[in-house]
């Protein structure tokens, strides 16, 4: 029956599934074939005739492949995928024309904002591999709620009068868009919005129990950093000797001086996503394990 193993291990290659995921669909799908490979032989079919018989009646090995895959993801892989790629190539195309635009004198806050909402839905994309249900989707969709809530005070100054008339409200601005670090307080309000991002992965984990889901505030404070740090840079590298008018910042020279705060930052992100993974991890093992020795 090595036949039917090596069939099985073909459909369940690149599916991005768990090992307990993959170890049920293989028992499920190794059930059938058996049964069927017995039918068959007590029709009087020799062995080999019987499980190549049952492996072609079972369906081929992509058909099936986009089978687990859907019924896992509520997806199938090039869905996923094609919509990664497809946010990816419009970060790049609207981040070249906002270059092109900014050579012939346009350049507004959308210009600006259109590679952040591109890289977003990448990223987004590229994750849905990491969620199986609704709540899982909703975790994801929450994960760039600060920074989107950072963008919309830096470009549009939403809630900067929240408090009353007169008091200006910019938090958000101040820890989740890296284009004021210049400006924002030094370490003191980067450890701060690591504490936010912190508590909004114990808080995604503690209702998805997706520990991949859950450091995910982290790698996308990552992208949004060194995104904004490469859209600058290439502002600077082809119009250094124009004016270039920024909706969030008054010139490269200003934005640069926090780039060091910037990969200070990222540090932290990364130091803090791996921390918190092991802890989800250890958490998972130990809930398993009670769990295991509680029933028997």
């Amino acid at each position: 029956m090595e036949v039917i193993e090596q069939y099985l291990d073909q459909v369940l290659r690149f599916t991005y599934l768990t090992k307990r995921e993959k170890s049920e669909w293989r028992e499920e799908m190794a059930a059938h074939l058996y049964s069927s490979v017995d039918h068959l032989k007590c029709q009087g079919l020799g062995e080999t005739e019987a499980i190549e018989r049952s492996i072609q009646q079972f369906g081929s090995i992509s058909e099936l492949r986009r089978t687990v895959t859907k019924e896992t993801y509520g997806f199938n892989m090039k869905m996923i995928f094609g919509c990664a790629l497809a946010g990816l190539l419009l970060f790049i195309v609207t981040l070249v024309g906002g270059l092109i635009a900014n050579r012939y004198g346009v350049h507004n806050r959308y210009i600006e904002l259109m590679p952040i909402f591109w890289i977003t839905v990448c990223a987004l994309g590229a994750c849905l591999v990491f969620t199986r249900k609704r709540v899982d989707r909703l975790c994801l969709l929450s994960v760039p709620l600060l920074f989107s809530l950072g963008y919309l005070q830096a470009y549009f100054q939403v809630m900067y009068h929240y408090w009353g008339e007169g008091l200006t409200f910019n938090m958000f601005e101040k820890l989740f868009f890296s284009g004021v670090l210049h400006t924002s307080g030094g370490l003191e309000s980067t450890l701060f919005a690591s504490m936010f991002l912190g508590a909004q992965a114990l808080i995604m984990f503690a209702i998805s129990k997706n520990k991949y889901i859950s450091i995910l505030p982290f790698a996308f404070s990552i992208v949004y950093t060194f995104v904004h740090m490469l859209m600058f840079s290439l502002y600077y590298v082809f119009f250094a000797s124009e004016q270039f008018s920024s909706a969030v910042t008054q010139g490269y020279s200003v934005f640069l001086n926090g780039n060091m705060q910037r990969l200070v930052e990222m540090g932290m992100s990364l130091i803090m996503a791996v921390a918190l993974f092991v802890v989800f991890q250890g958490w998972s093992y130990w809930t398993a394990k009670r769990k295991l020795s509680s029933a028997s």
